[in-house]
C-alpha cells in the first residue's frame, strides 16, 4: 500500500496531561494527552520516525508523558523541560462528548532541527498561545522554505485563543502557509459563524492549502483537493467518548496521504483517517487503535467525489 513517503515527521506544539472523566461522574484519571501529542504518539504507532517538539514539566505529570512518549518510540530530542506541566480537564458525559477546562501555559522557544525532515505538523493551542506560538510560526516559515510538506490543524479552544478575529486572522496565516489543513466543523462554527463548512472550506482552499479537511463527527467529513469535493463516510460506533478522535482522524489522514496529493491517494487517506477516528471513539481515552481494528471499519468509510 503506498503512504507518503518521509524520512520523518516532526510534530511541534504542546503536551499536556489529560484529565479525564468517565460517564458524567466528576472523578478523572490522568492520561498524556494534548493535540500534537497525540498525533506524534499516533504516526509513531503506525511505525513512522517521528520527532516531538514541546514542552514538558519537570513535575510528576511531566514524567508521565516522557514515559508515555519513550513507549512509542517518539525522539524526545526536541523536548524542552519548563517547571511545571500543563492541565487540561475532560469531563465526559454519558453520551461520550468531552467539556475542557485548562490551566495551560505554552512559552516556547525552541528552533527544532528540519534535517532529514519531510513533513512537518503543526496545529491547536501551541499556534494560538503567546508567547510560544511565535516560535511555532517560525517553524513554518523555515519547513515552507526547506521544501517540507507543512500540514496544520486549528483545533479551536474558544476559552484560550482570544478574540474571534485575532484567532481567524492568525489561522488564516497559517492556513496559507500549510499544504494540508484539516479542521473541525466545531471550529469553524466558532471562526466563521453562519457559513457552511464546506464554502469556508473552498475559500480556505483557494488560499493555498493543496488540501483542506473538514471533520463533521458522526457525519463524516469532506475534502476540497484539486478542483473536487471528496465527502467521506464515518464508520458507525458504539461510542465510548470522542477524546482524541480529531488527532487520531489527522494520523490517518497524513500516514496514508500518497506523495503526489492526487485524487486516488486522498480518498485513500480519508478512508483511512476516518476509520481511525471512529476506531479511537469506540475506545476511552485516545490511544492509538490496533491496525486489525482500523481495516475493519474501513468498509463502511464510503466516498463519493463531485466537482468543487
Amino acid at each position: 500500500m503506498p503512504i507518503l513517503t518521509l524520512v520523518a515527521y516532526l510534530v511541534v506544539g504542546e503536551s499536556l496531561v489529560d484529565l479525564i472523566s468517565r460517564g458524567g461522574s466528576w472523578s478523572f484519571a490522568a492520561t498524556p494527552g494534548g493535540s500534537p501529542l497525540n498525533v506524534a504518539v499516533g504516526l509513531a504507532a503506525e511505525g513512522h520516525e517521528v520527532r516531538f517538539a514541546s514542552e514538558v514539566g519537570s513535575d510528576l505529570f511531566g514524567g508521565l508523558l516522557r514515559a508515555h512518549l519513550e513507549s512509542f518510540g517518539v525522539v524526545p530530542d526536541e523536548l524542552v523541560e519548563t517547571p511545571t506541566t500543563s492541565v487540561a480537564f475532560a469531563r465526559v458525559d454519558k453520551a461520550g462528548a468531552a467539556t475542557y477546562d485548562f490551566r495551560f501555559t505554552w512559552a516556547y522557544a525552541g528552533k527544532p532541527d528540519l534535517a532529514g525532515i519531510q513533513c512537518v505538523h503543526v496545529g491547536s493551542l501551541a499556534t494560538a498561545v503567546g508567547p510560544g506560538d511565535a516560535a511555532v510560526l517560525a517553524v513554518v516559515e523555515a519547513a515552507t522554505r526547506a521544501g517540507a510538506l507543512v500540514s496544520y490543524d486549528p483545533n479551536i479552544r474558544p476559552a484560550l485563543v482570544g478574540e474571534r478575529a485575532t484567532a481567524l486572522a492568525r489561522v488564516e496565516e497559517i492556513v496559507r502557509a500549510a499544504d494540508v489543513v484539516k479542521v473541525s466543523d466545531e471550529d469553524l462554527r466558532w471562526l466563521c459563524p453562519g457559513e457552511p463548512d464546506v464554502v469556508v472550506a473552498r475559500r480556505w482552499a483557494a488560499l493555498g492549502p493543496r488540501l483542506l479537511v473538514v471533520t463533521r463527527g458522526g457525519d463524516g467529513a469532506v475534502a476540497v483537493h484539486d478542483g473536487l469535493v471528496t465527502v467521506c463516510a464515518a464508520p458507525p460506533v458504539t461510542v465510548a467518548d470522542t477524546v482524541g478522535a480529531g488527532d487520531a482522524f489527522t494520523t490517518g489522514l497524513l500516514s496514508h496521504l500518497g506523495d503526489d496529493l492526487g485524487p486516488e491517494s486522498v480518498t485513500r487517506a480519508l478512508r483511512y483517517a476516518s476509520a481511525t477516528a471512529a476506531a479511537v471513539c469506540s475506545r476511552p481515552g485516545a490511544l492509538p487503535p490496533p491496525q486489525a481494528e482500523v481495516e475493519s471499519l474501513l468498509p463502511a468509510a464510503v466516498t463519493s467525489t463531485t466537482t468543487a
